[in-house]
């Protein structure tokens, strides 16, 4: 079995080969303000929805819908409400960002990976919820120790980006994790010492009939499949549906691949203070 399962890692980190550097571009904004509301834009665009474009049951879902944003530059533009509103710091100096200075900074093009992280397993039905219709995009710079937040919200039947605003990473429900995961996937020493002893892998069966397999890794042979572990450690894009974040001790980082299939979850306990890497699933 673990033949195997160094053999998926293995193509696990060819595909993250193609998307880590994407993902790993810092987005950097020095903008003019705007004068025009978002609610002015909304009433005297609607008519671009017209054009050929991806059917509407592609906003049913924001998942179905994100795809089409990340993957077409020239529909990310039909849905960007701007001038786009911005903010930064505590106390929010607002200002717009206009459609030129968009295309210079866009930060979501060419895209292949992003996390969800959540508590709860019964938080993934947010992904396929249709009633959900706001929706915050974070693109988490750990070494900066900051994170942007794109505001999605569904206007007449429509998902928008309607705006977005930086935040100090600790200052957020999952900062004291992020603090903690910036230095796992950065300092081996310390990530050695926050494995669970042994980790246990769980090998997901592709068929509904069949069980899915458990086996566990030592310290020594997880850091020989290291390299080949998606664990970014520059740029996280994560995206919050709006779940459950109450608990201190506990994470799991889910890790989806936009249009690859690739999915691999890395949960998380807090024991004793200190984070632990408990469990790989895929």
């Amino acid at each position: 079995m673990r033949k195997g399962f160094v053999l998926l890692m293995a193509l696990v980190g060819l595909a993250m080969s193609c998307g880590d550097r994407n993902m790993n571009n810092a987005f950097e904004s020095d903008v003019e303000d705007g004068e025009d509301s978002i609610e002015a834009f909304v009433g005297d665009t609607l008519h671009l929805f017209d054009e050929e474009m991806p059917p509407v049951a592609a906003d049913e879902l924001f998942d179905d819908f994100f795809f089409n944003f990340i993957d077409d530059a020239r529909y990310r533009l039909r849905r960007i409400a701007f001038p786009l509103q911005c903010g930064e710091g505590e106390v929010e100096e607002k200002h717009f960002l206009s459609k030129g200075e968009w295309q210079e900074l866009d930060p979501f093009g060419e895209n292949m990976f992003h996390f969800v992280i959540y508590e709860r397993e019964q938080d993934l039905e947010l992904l396929k919820d249709t009633a959900v219709g706001s929706v915050c995009v974070e693109r988490i710079f750990l070494r900066q120790g900051r994170l942007e937040m794109f505001e999605f919200n569904r206007i007449a039947g429509k998902w928008m980006l309607t705006g977005m605003h930086e935040e100090n990473m600790l200052n957020t429900p999952n900062g004291d994790f992020l603090r903690f995961y910036a230095r796992f996937v950065t300092d081996s020493l310390f990530q050695r010492e926050s494995l669970a002893s042994p980790v246990k892998v769980i090998l997901t069966a592709i068929d509904e009939e069949e069980e899915a397999q458990e086996e566990f890794v030592t310290k020594d042979e997880w850091f020989e499949m290291q390299d080949n572990t998606p664990l970014f450690n520059d740029v996280l894009m994560n995206i919050d549906y709006g779940q459950t974040c109450i608990s201190q001790n506990r994470k799991t980082l889910m890790l989806e691949g936009v249009s690859n299939g690739l999915q691999m979850k890395f949960r998380f306990n807090k024991q004793e203070d200190e984070w632990m890497l408990m469990e790989v699933e895929y």
